[in-house]
C-alpha cells in the first residue's frame, strides 16, 4: 500500500457528529503527516474522543469525508481501520491481564501461526521479540502474563501490537492514537517513554491526546486546539507556549495564581479527625494527623511511600493493623467503606470511572445513590426529591450535562469527576479524601476543580489530598505531610503568603 504524498496522510474535512442535545463536532478539518507528533488539545467536551472515534471507526460521521492516502474513506469498524493502518491506544488499555504478552499481541490473529491445524507458539514467541525489541522491550520474556507488567511496558506492547497489524496489512508509516498515555506513568517511565515515541515516529505518525500541556509542548511537531467541537488553532510546537494553549482551550485568561491561593482560608481549631500511630504491616507505620475543620492537608510522597495505604485505612478499603482513628471527638473502627460513610468520609478515588461511579447509571442516580433513604415517600422512591436534589447539586457543582438521565458514561472526565464530588456532598460528607482529583482533567475543568476545593474548606469541610505534581500539592494545601519508607518524614507549613517550592520539599522524598 502506498504511503501517499508528503504532506499528508489522512485529511478530515468537515467533520460533524451530534448526540441527543449535543453537537461533538462542528464541521472540523485536520491533517495528519508523515513521520511527525501531533498533539491534540482541548477542555473535556472540546471534541477530542469524538473524533478519535471517527477516526478509528468507532463511529461515523454525520457529514464531512476522511481521505487517507489520497482515497476516500470509510470505516465500519476498528479492524477496518486497523487493515488501513490507523490503530488506538485507549487510556483505560485493552491487554487481557491474564494472557501472556504475546497471545495478547496476535489475539485474534493466531491463523498467522497455524501450520498443518497447529500453533506454532515458538513461531509466535520469535515474531513477538522482534516486535518488541521495536519499542523498546528487547529483553522482556514474550510469554510472560501481561498483568505482571508496568503500565509502560503494557502501552508500549499494544503499540507493538499496532505495528506489526500495520505491517502484516503492508502499510508504512501507520497512524498511532495516543489517548492520555502519561497519565499511569511515573515520571522516570516518561521520559523513557517520550524517548521512545522521538524513534517511532521516524516510521509512524503519531497523534499525542494528553491535558499535560507541559508534555505536548516539549513532544509535538504540531499542536492542535479544539474548543466546544469547532477547530481553533494549529500551532507549531516550536513557537507554542502553555498558556497561549490554555487561552485558546478555555476562552479567556486563566487566574495567574493557577491554584487559587487567595481563596485558602486556615482551619478553625476543632480537630475533625485524629489518628495517631496507625500502621499496616509492610506498608507504613506510625502516622500522626491532626486534621482540622476547613483544613487542606497534602500527603506527599513517591509511590511506595505508603500515602495511598494511609488513605486506604482512612477510608475503610483496607483494615489497619495498629493505631487509633478519632473521627469528630469519637474513636472508630473501619472494616470497609461503609463504615467510613457512617462516619461521614468520602473518597473520591483516582479511578472515578471504576470506583467512584456506576456508569451504567444516569447522573441522577450517581448522585443521590448515597442518600436513597432520603428520597423515599412511604417507602418508595419519589421521583420528585430525586430530581430536586440532583438539579441542586449539578447546580452547585457546574456539571455540564445535557440531562438528568444522560449516562455518567458519556460525560467528560471533568464532569464525571464533579459528578463524583456531587455524590459526596449529597451525602454531608464532612471528610473528604481526594485521591489524584484532577488526574486525566483538562486545564479549565482543573480550574473548576480547584474553585470547588477551596469552597469546601470555607464551608467548614475537611479534606485530605493526594495530588499529581508537588506543585500541585504545594499551591492547593494548608500544609503538608512528607512520607518515605512508610514513615513521615517532614510536616510543612504552606501559608498562602509564603509557599514553598518544590526545592524545598522534594528533599524529603527521596
Amino acid at each position: 500500500m502506498s504511503t501517499g504524498t508528503n504532506s499528508t496522510i489522512l485529511e478530515l474535512r468537515g467533520i460533524r457528529k451530534s448526540y441527543p442535545g449535543v453537537i461533538a463536532l462542528k464541521g472540523v478539518d485536520i491533517d495528519i503527516k508523515p513521520c511527525e507528533i501531533m498533539g491534540l488539545v482541548g477542555e473535556n467536551g472540546a471534541g477530542k474522543s469524538t473524533l478519535m472515534k471517527i477516526m478509528i471507526g468507532l463511529q461515523k460521521p454525520d457529514e464531512g469525508t476522511l481521505v487517507l492516502r489520497g482515497e476516500t474513506l470509510s470505516l465500519d469498524g476498528p479492524q477496518a481501520a486497523i487493515r488501513r493502518g490507523i490503530g488506538m491506544v485507549f487510556q483505560e488499555g485493552c491487554m487481557i491481564p491474564n494472557l501472556s504478552v504475546m497471545d495478547n499481541m496476535f489475539l485474534g490473529h493466531e491463523d498467522e501461526f497455524r501450520r498443518f491445524g497447529f500453533l506454532r507458539r515458538g513461531l509466535m514467541r520469535s515474531v513477538a521479540g522482534e516486535q518488541l525489541a521495536t519499542v523498546g522491550l528487547g529483553k522482556l520474556d514474550p510469554a510472560v502474563v501481561t498483568g505482571s507488567l508496568s503500565a509502560a511496558q503494557k502501552q508500549m506492547i499494544e503499540i507493538a501490537r499496532l505495528l506489526w497489524l500495520s505491517k502484516r496489512y503492508g502499510v508504512e508509516n501507520p497512524i498511532l492514537i495516543l489517548d492520555e498515555p502519561t497519565t499511569v506513568l511515573q515520571e522516570g517511565e516518561t521520559r523513557i517513554f517520550f524517548g521512545l515515541l522521538a524513534e517511532l515516529k521516524k516510521r509512524a505518525s503519531i497523534v499525542f491526546i494528553s491535558h499535560r500541556l507541559e508534555e505536548v509542548v516539549s513532544l509535538s511537531d504540531r499542536i492542535v486546539v479544539l474548543k466546544d467541537g469547532n477547530f481553533m488553532a494549529e500551532l507549531s510546537g516550536k513557537e507554542a507556549t502553555v498558556k497561549g494553549i490554555e487561552r485558546l482551550m478555555v476562552g479567556h485568561e486563566l487566574a495567574e495564581e493557577h491554584y487559587r491561593e487567595s481563596m485558602q482560608v486556615e482551619g478553625a481549631d476543632e480537630i475533625a479527625l485524629e489518628v495517631a500511630g496507625l500502621g499496616l504491616a509492610n506498608k507504613f507505620s506510625g502516622f500522626d494527623l491532626k486534621l482540622r475543620k476547613g483544613e487542606i492537608v497534602s500527603l506527599v510522597g513517591l509511590l511506595g511511600s505508603g500515602k495511598e495505604e494511609v488513605c486506604k485505612c482512612l477510608t475503610g478499603a483496607e483494615k489497619s493493623d495498629e493505631g487509633t482513628i478519632v473521627v469528630e471527638g469519637k474513636p472508630v473502627r473501619f472494616a470497609s467503606p461503609k463504615d467510613a460513610i457512617a462516619r461521614s468520609i468520602g473518597c473520591i478515588p483516582i479511578d472515578r470511572r471504576n470506583e467512584g461511579l456506576a456508569t451504567s447509571l444516569d447522573v441522577s442516580e450517581n448522585i443521590n445513590l448515597l442518600v436513597l433513604d432520603k428520597m423515599r415517600f412511604l417507602g418508595f422512591l419519589d421521583p420528585r426529591k430525586e430530581k430536586a436534589n440532583a438539579q441542586q447539586w449539578i447546580r452547585e457543582c457546574l456539571v455540564k450535562t445535557p440531562g438528568l438521565r444522560t449516562p455518567c458514561s458519556t460525560l467528560s472526565g471533568g464532569n464525571q469527576q464533579k459528578v463524583v464530588i456531587a455524590k459526596w456532598l449529597a451525602a454531608a460528607a464532612r471528610i473528604l479524601v481526594l485521591d489524584h482529583p484532577t488526574r486525566g482533567i483538562d486545564v479549565g475543568a482543573k480550574d473548576e476543580i480547584y474553585r470547588r476545593i477551596r469552597e469546601l474548606a470555607a464551608a467548614g469541610l475537611s479534606l485530605l489530598v493526594m495530588c499529581d505534581t508537588l506543585e500541585e500539592d504545594i499551591g492547593l494545601c494548608n500544609r503538608m505531610i512528607v512520607m518515605k519508607d512508610g514513615k513521615v518524614t517532614k510536616e510543612i507549613a504552606c501559608p498562602k503568603e509564603a509557599k514553598p517550592t518544590a526545592l524545598d520539599v522534594i528533599g524529603y522524598i527521596v
